[in-house]
């Protein structure tokens, strides 16, 4: 009887590898003992430790899900918040492994297109970004460079405690983050 693959154990056990060991480190054999599966069972269920990973970003990109963040509420105040909360959430459970994937790429290629999931999921950011400058609400710009000065904060903020979870780093105020985006970003009202 084929031995059934857990695959959040999979995935998990990929990413406590990558982290703990990089992407060149992290050896499939490392990957399976840690998923308490044997390396052969790693390998028909999964190609490559490269198709591994891409999969587990998208489970995990899934589990962010900023899309669904990302909703249109006619109040641009709630709906940043939402998305930063999400965004947040997200970074406290899996940056150090999204992070390291990111500084690999230049190493290893074929990581690249493990970003089309994630990078997904920005465009839908800045959609909602994009309708509130169309209403009016929001100065126009680039959505993506929107999506940029909204999250882009955040993750220099964790990039840093990833790599030193020692930095003398205040705790985050998200409402406070959204507030001074706003105040960058936010359409003065025109009189006629």
């Amino acid at each position: 009887m084929p031995k059934i693959v857990n695959d959040e154990q999979v995935y998990n056990a990929a990413m406590q590898m990558v982290v703990e060991r990089g992407y060149a480190g992290a050896t499939a054999k490392q990957i399976a003992e840690a998923a308490g599966i044997s390396e052969v069972t790693l390998f028909r269920k999964y190609s490559s430790k490269a198709e591994l990973v891409k999969q587990a970003i998208m489970v995990l990109t899934e589990k962010v899900d900023l899309q669904t963040a990302a909703y249109y509420s006619g109040d641009v105040t709630a709906d940043l918040l939402r998305v930063v909360q999400a965004y947040q959430a997200a970074a406290e459970k899996y940056g150090q492994f999204f992070y390291l994937i990111l500084s690999e790429i230049p190493r290893y290629p074929e990581l690249a297109e493990m970003l089309d999931t994630p990078f997904t999921m920005m465009e839908h950011v800045g959609q909602l970004l994009a309708r509130y400058q169309a209403e009016g609400v929001l100065m126009e710009e680039p959505p993506m460079h929107g999506v940029a000065g909204l999250l882009g904060p955040l993750i220099s903020i964790n990039v840093i405690r990833a790599a030193s979870p020692a930095a003398p780093l205040p705790p985050l105020d998200l409402s406070a983050h959204v507030a001074r985006y706003l105040n960058g970003r936010i359409q003065p009202p025109t009189f006629s």
